[in-house]
């Protein structure tokens, strides 16, 4: 397979001469009184701190949010830190809306790369010089557009390797320390890359320097700190577990600040197992010594995989608690097919820390758990999100990597799925699940459709007492024997639409010939399937499958080492 090659990657065009010369080499600290008063401070806290002024390559992916990607580049160029010793390297992971055009024509990059390559790992990188000096007042700033895309992974490998082949020269003047990785969707402090870098020349065993995560919605509330892995279950935790080598400084660290998350004051740094990429400062030497990251991830667990490789050279990983970053919580934007992502790539972090008996048995807990949660789908109208689970233990197992290719039945409006039911349930088992319901009532409602309108709600959800006129309410409790009683009066009775909020249910409704599941974040679309008695055989013998998938994989199954990663990696 293509992540499996072992030959290093090699540029198509133009020569390498050519492209060096293309790229500032260095750009001489402007005139100290040309300067306003907040440049100055930016140029010159480096020496006023008493740290050697290091050179840092800011590698930043995005997708198709342009105007994103244009307000996280402006908090870097920001930053309190020398500007002439910062390198901005911006990945265009494929976009579509135009974004490596507007970038472009925002900021004045000295260069735009097209990379057409079908494979991150293996680039075709092709210069244009513009012969224009950036706007944003770094070093260089450079625009990478990629043809197809790669995913985080992907795309952070993308600007990796194009760092390691043109900033990290040493026969460069001024080759760069460090490589500083930031999601587009953050925002950063004046002060983020000072304290990362303060903190990494500080501590040099230490090869990873991760920041504290803030939600970005409630600016008091830490999300994110201290990261462990579980090498009994193969699991990530806040804490770490029983025997773990950190495990007394981390209780007397909790002790006195009282937990992990929440509005604490934190501050210092914490040795932890794995530090998150929405901002990540590695040492770039290490880098070159250990690798890029594994080109099967596409995104999730790709960070920490490479964390726990830098550990198993023996490096340390920090959470600076000084150095913040403001970011949404990873939760907010889950999906069937993102949890595709998270639990494929667990499973092989899982194959690469553990080997033999101890790797079957986390295989197989791992496993266990993932046709456990396929066949809860299935029963509770959840076909598509049981097949992508289905899918997440086969790829595991056969070592499929990249971006999944089936995502479930498209996007339709809601309004259009619903007009022509004639009896319609919405299934309720959470106190938002109720006003969703009411707002899709008045939906079908406002464009002159009025279906029979039935709502099934958990008796623990609160509920109001009035009711839309047409709408009828059926109240369960956890009990199954409870949940099949309750669904006793629409047995014998025809039931058109099936709604399921969030994919979240736990009601095991019989009967429904099409399930219509919607998205809290967006309302007015929603993803149509048929659920009849054929479709639910047809996933419970494909759920067999998989579980036969699953026992011989179990079986069979070796350790898997980081061979692949450094032999694609470095040049």
């Amino acid at each position: 397979m293509p992540h499996d090659s072992t030959e290093p990657y090699r540029l198509n065009a133009p020569t390498m001469d050519a492209i060096a010369s293309a790229i500032p080499v260095a750009v001489e600290p402007p005139i100290m009184a040309q300067l306003e008063p907040h440049e100055r401070a930016r140029t010159t806290r480096s020496a006023r701190t008493g740290i050697r002024t290091c050179h840092v390559a800011a590698i930043v992916v995005t997708w198709n949010r342009k105007h994103v990607a244009e307000t996280v580049l402006r908090e870097i160029a920001n930053q309190q830190y020398a500007l002439n010793a910062l390198d901005i390297v911006i990945i265009d992971n494929g976009s579509a809306d135009g974004t490596t055009e507007h970038l472009t024509e925002t900021f004045k990059p000295e260069v735009v790369v097209d990379n057409p390559t079908a494979h991150a790992h293996e680039p075709a990188f092709a210069l244009v010089p513009t012969q224009q000096t950036n706007t944003l007042g770094v070093r260089s700033f450079t625009v990478i557009r990629n043809t197809h895309n790669h995913g985080g992974c992907g795309g952070f490998n993308t600007g990796l390797r194009y760092v390691d082949r043109y900033l990290a020269d040493p026969n460069r003047e001024r080759p760069i320390d460090y490589a500083w990785l930031v999601d587009d969707d953050v925002e950063l402090p004046a002060g983020s890359l000072a304290q990362l870098v303060q903190t990494a020349e500080n501590r040099p065993a230490v090869g990873l320097v991760g920041s504290r995560a803030v939600n970005m919605h409630d600016r008091k509330t830490t999300i994110e700190t201290t990261v462990y892995f579980d090498f009994a279950s193969g699991r990530m935790c806040d804490t770490p577990p029983h025997g773990h080598p950190l495990r007394r400084s981390h209780d007397e660290w909790v002790a006195e600040v009282g937990g992990t998350k929440g509005e604490r004051a934190f501050s210092g740094q914490r040795e932890v197992d794995i530090a998150s990429a929405c901002s990540l400062l590695a040492r770039w030497k290490d880098v070159r010594e250990i690798g890029f990251w594994d080109p099967r991830f596409f995104i999730y667990c790709d960070d920490a995989d490479w964390c726990l490789r830098f550990k198993r050279a023996g490096r340390k990983v920090l959470c600076d608690l000084d150095a913040i970053v403001y970011h949404t919580p990873w939760f907010d934007k889950l999906t069937p097919a993102r949890l595709y992502y998270a639990q494929r790539n667990a499973m092989w972090v899982t194959r690469k820390a553990f080997s033999g008996i101890r790797l079957k048995r986390a295989t197989a807990v791992w496993y266990a758990m993932l046709l456990r949660d396929a066949m809860y789908a299935v029963l509770h109208r959840r076909l598509f999100h049981a097949s992508i689970i289905m899918r997440t233990l086969r790829d595991a197992a056969h070592d499929q990597g990249g971006k999944l290719d089936d995502t479930g039945p498209a996007q339709e409006s809601v309004v259009d799925l619903l007009a022509s039911k004639r009896r319609i349930v919405c299934l309720c088992s959470r106190e938002m699940d109720v006003s969703l319901a009411r707002q899709l009532h008045a939906q079908v409602s406002a464009a002159g459709v009025s279906p029979e309108w039935i709502e099934i709600v958990r008796n623990d959800v609160p509920h109001c007492e009035d009711q839309p006129a047409g709408t009828t309410r059926i109240v369960y409790a956890k009990r199954l024997a409870s949940k099949i009683r309750r669904q006793f009066p629409l047995i014998a009775s025809r039931i058109d639409a099936v709604v399921v909020f969030d994919q979240v249910n736990d009601m095991p409704l019989l009967r429904g010939s099409w399930n219509v599941h919607v998205d809290s974040r967006a309302p007015d679309k929603a993803q149509a399937e048929r659920a009849g008695a054929l479709a639910v055989a047809k996933a419970c013998v494909i759920w067999a499958r998989t579980m036969c998938t699953a026992v011989w994989s179990t079986l069979v199954i070796s350790h898997d080492t980081d061979e692949r990663t450094r032999a694609t990696s470095v040049s």
